[in-house]
């Protein structure tokens, strides 16, 4: 595995990745790079809810998709950290509704930005709520089937 390959010393207990950090945040460019999914590794401390919450929402920070689990106890909480929040749908929502009402209005020319409390929406935001909610739509459908 990476850590023994760049011989980071193993932790006994709590597990910390800052020696990960940068060979993580790389193999997610170029996963982003080719237009691939990135999964988060192992945590090996199973039993350990906190800990694995804490890296689960350190992946999800940093980009990454989901977490491989070695555990059932894993599953609900890998779950409810890389599904897309409540809150991030209803940004989503929002972003969406936004440059829709800016970009549709024929009394002024579009310049291709449009504003939502303050904050510049592009193109770029855009792209990134409709894939937010599609994964939230795809989520929802599986649940329910």
């Amino acid at each position: 595995d990476l850590s023994k390959e760049i011989r980071l010393r193993p932790h006994s207990h709590k597990a910390t990745r800052s020696g990960l950090s940068t060979s993580l945040q790389v193999t997610i460019l170029a996963a982003r790079a080719y237009n691939k999914l990135v999964i988060d590794g192992v945590y090996n401390h199973f039993n350990d809810d906190e800990g694995f919450r804490e890296e689960c929402n350190q992946g999800k920070e940093w980009g990454m998709d989901g977490k491989t689990l070695i555990h059932p106890n894993q599953l609900s909480a890998a779950n409810e950290i890389f599904a897309p929040s409540k809150e991030e749908i209803e940004y989503a929502r929002r972003v969406l509704d936004c440059w829709e009402a800016v970009s549709s209005n024929s009394d002024e020319q579009f310049t291709g930005v449009a504003v939502l409390n303050g904050l510049m929406i592009e193109e770029l935001h855009v792209e990134s709520a409709r894939k937010l909610l599609e994964r939230a739509n795809a989520i929802a459908s599986f649940e329910s089937s």
